[in-house]
C-alpha cells in the first residue's frame, strides 16, 4: 500500500483562514487606517506651529509620528482591488 499524495488527503475544516473571514475583518482596519494616515498630519502641524519645547511635547510628536507610519503601512492596500 501506497502513502497518500498531498491531493489525496481530506481537507481538515478549522484552518484560522477557513474560520475567518480575513477580508471582512481587514477591509475595515485597512480603510480606517488609510483615512488616519491622512488625517494625522493636521495634527503635526499644529504641534509644530506652537512649537516643541517640553519633553511631553517632543514625545507625543514621535508617538504622532510612529502612529502616522504604522497608519501609512496598514492603510497600503486600501482601493487597491
Amino acid at each position: 500500500m501506497s502513502p497518500a499524495t498531498p491531493q489525496q488527503l481530506p481537507l481538515i475544516p478549522g484552518s484560522l483562514a477557513e474560520r475567518f473571514d480575513t477580508d471582512r475583518l481587514l477591509t475595515p482596519l485597512r480603510t480606517a487606517s488609510f483615512w488616519l494616515a491622512i488625517a494625522l498630519p493636521f495634527a503635526h502641524l499644529s504641534l509644530l506651529a506652537s512649537g516643541i519645547e517640553s519633553p511631553a511635547e517632543t514625545q507625543a510628536f514621535l508617538v504622532l509620528l510612529s502612529l502616522n507610519l504604522f497608519a501609512l503601512v496598514a492603510g497600503h492596500g486600501y482601493g487597491a482591488e
